[in-house]
């Protein structure tokens, strides 16, 4: 009986591919960036422009960062993670562990976030 997964095996990576891969790590480190200017205007300027007690936005500042290191961490693991796979004819699936995990640790960033703000 044939095998008809179609996940076992994968054509070569082209160069496309490749470039396709280093576009995605940018994409990774982009958001990382963008995470770390969270960080920077919501624990150092939305409490010096609102009057808002400044420990509360502190933390939410910490926490954006910790996002902005996972980004930029996370990303070159994956792309290590990617091209390896790539090399070995295979797939690299990102866990849906991960998956569920920063969108949980977002999730709670944005509400407590909005919860200080008011």
């Amino acid at each position: 009986m044939p095998d008809d997964d179609p996940t076992d095996h994968y054509p070569p990576a082209s160069r496309r591919t490749y470039f396709a891969e280093e576009r995605t790590l940018l994409a990774w480190w982009r958001t990382g960036i963008a995470a770390a200017a969270v960080a920077l205007g919501v624990g150092g300027l939305v409490p010096h422009l609102s009057g808002l007690p400044r420990t509360r936005f502190l933390a939410l500042g910490a926490g954006y960062g910790a996002l902005a290191l996972f980004f930029i961490i996370g990303g070159a693991i994956r792309a290590a993670r990617s091209h390896r796979a790539l090399a070995e004819e295979s797939y690299a699936a990102l866990p849906n562990n991960v998956i569920a995990a920063v969108a949980t640790y977002v999730s709670a960033l944005v509400i407590l976030t909005i919860v200080a703000l008011f």
